[in-house]
């Protein structure tokens, strides 16, 4: 099961004060900076996904919009 927002950032914010040696009183710094983390991550999954969502890539690597599907074409009358 993926983890909410608030998880993740109390997992960051708990991975942030573990590197700064757990110190007392940051609780609500970490908390910001791993907001501000998780937030910025997702809205850049966001766009990615958003970016292919329109493009693919062609064989250089670059990107091209995709072309529109082909209009179905009507069926052929027989009279």
């Amino acid at each position: 099961m993926p983890h909410t927002t608030e998880q993740r950032i109390r997992m960051k914010a708990y991975e942030i004060w573990l590197r700064e040696g757990c110190p007392e009183g940051s609780d609500l710094r970490h908390w910001e900076m791993a907001k501000k983390f998780i937030v910025g991550e997702e809205a850049k999954s966001t766009l990615t996904s958003r970016f292919y969502d329109v493009h693919e890539l062609n064989e250089k690597g670059e990107p091209e919009e995709k072309a529109a599907p082909a209009a179905a074409k009507p069926k052929a009358r027989k009279h």
